[in-house]
């Protein structure tokens, strides 16, 4: 089963990139066996990804047609910066299908684990709702770059 991640936390990016990419192919970007990247993305292990890798690793899911910048985004949360004027080119239009699509799957998967009760659901209504989560800041960047253009 998945573990919950929370979201912009490196965990959370190395998961994301890792769906993406897969673990192997992370592995090899990062010159980490699979199992020690693996340990950097569990919650509760303490371990966190070096800067470096994390790097690597944003720079191949970006080219290989990666949905934004979990890293980066992660690092800015961590830091307060306010990365709006740098994810220009992600517009409003597409923000909101984005929270749109995410944010319906996540009351579908709310509603399911309301009516299921089971731990499985329940953790997949939540990573669901993460996943929304995520994507309305992705809205919010774009809509503070529209709102500051002339």
């Amino acid at each position: 089963m998945t573990k919950p991640r929370k979201p912009l936390t490196h965990y959370r990016a190395l998961s994301l990139v890792a769906d993406h990419l897969g673990w192997d192919r992370c592995a090899a970007i990062s010159d980490l066996s699979e199992s020690m990247l693996r340990k950097m993305g569990d919650p509760e292990t303490g371990r966190e990804i070096k800067l470096r890798d994390a790097m690597r690793l944003e720079a191949v899911y970006r080219q290989d047609g990666g949905e934004g910048s979990p890293f980066f985004d992660c690092f800015a949360a961590r830091l307060g910066v306010d990365t709006a004027s740098t994810d220009a080119g992600f517009c409003v239009i597409k923000a909101s299908s984005k929270v749109a699509k995410e944010a319906g799957e996540a009351v579908a998967a709310a509603l399911d684990a309301a009516g299921r009760g089971d731990h499985a659901s329940k953790a997949a209504a939540l990573k669901e709702a993460e996943e929304g989560l995520a994507a309305m800041v992705a809205l919010v960047r774009s809509l503070r770059v529209e709102a500051a253009a002339p």
